[in-house]
């Protein structure tokens, strides 16, 4: 059997169906910063399953760090603490 005729059979649970919902949806709000391409990318997969925020993958994501909360956070300005 074919690569095509297994991803049929992948049973998607509710949590994997949001996070590629998010990550769908983020890679077409930033479709300009992926070169115009209709894929979602590595990161925004990565944020979809965080935002998700169940699961082992959002829990390593977490433990290492990531705050999917800091992406709706305006950036800081890191050139004004340098000038000083």
């Amino acid at each position: 059997m074919g690569a095509a005729h297994a991803a049929e059979r992948v049973a998607w649970t509710p949590y994997s169906r949001k996070a590629i919902a998010i990550a769908g949806a983020r890679s077409e709000h930033n479709g300009s910063e992926h070169n115009g391409s209709e894929h979602i990318g590595c990161e925004d997969l990565l944020i979809g399953l965080a935002q998700v925020g169940r699961g082992v993958a959002a829990g390593v994501l977490t433990e290492a760090g990531f705050d999917p909360a800091a992406l709706d956070a305006p950036l800081a300005d890191t050139d004004s603490s340098q000038h000083d």
